[in-house]
C-alpha cells in the first residue's frame, strides 16, 4: 500500500469511530441517561390535600431556608424542577443522607425521617415546574 491508501483508510477508520461514538451519544440522550437519572424511575404515589399542606409546611420548616421560599434557591441549590433532573428514590435518598459533603455548606443528613423524606420526594417531583409551584401564599399585610 503506497502512503495515500493508508491515509484514505486512517480517514474512513476514524469517521467511523466517530460516528459510532455520535450514534452512541445520542442513543443516551434520547434514553435520558444523564448521570442523575441513575436510579429506575418510579412513577411517584399520587398525594392527597394533607399530604401536599403537610409537605409545604415541612419544606418551610425544614428545606425553605437554604432552598428558598419559593424553591428558587439560596444557600443551597434552587429545586424548581427538581423531579426531572432526579429521580424519586434520588430526591429521597438526598433529604435523608444530605448532599456535598465536600462543598463548603453541604446539606445535613437527618433532616427529616424516612417517612418524611419520601413524602418530600414525591412532593417535588409531583410539583409542577416554575416558580408559580411554590408552597407558599404571598403574605398579606
Amino acid at each position: 500500500m503506497n502512503e495515500r491508501h493508508l491515509h484514505r483508510l486512517a480517514l474512513l477508520l476514524s469517521s467511523c469511530v466517530l460516528l459510532v461514538g455520535i450514534g452512541w451519544i445520542a442513543q443516551q440522550f434520547v434514553q435520558g441517561r444523564s448521570k442523575h437519572r441513575d436510579d429506575q424511575m418510579a412513577a411517584p404515589v399520587p398525594l392527597s390535600a394533607a399530604e401536599v399542606e403537610r409537605a409545604a409546611t415541612l419544606y418551610g420548616q425544614t428545606c425553605g431556608g437554604c432552598h428558598g421560599e419559593r424553591m428558587e434557591g439560596v444557600v443551597g441549590p434552587s429545586l424548581i424542577g427538581v423531579g426531572s433532573r432526579y429521580s424519586l428514590a434520588k430526591i429521597e435518598r438526598i433529604a435523608q443522607q444530605g448532599k456535598g459533603r465536600k462543598k463548603q455548606i453541604p446539606m445535613p443528613s437527618d433532616l427529616v425521617s424516612p417517612d418524611d423524606a419520601n413524602l418530600l420526594a414525591r412532593w417535588l417531583v409531583l410539583a409542577p415546574k416554575g416558580i408559580s409551584s411554590a408552597p407558599f401564599q404571598e403574605k398579606s399585610g
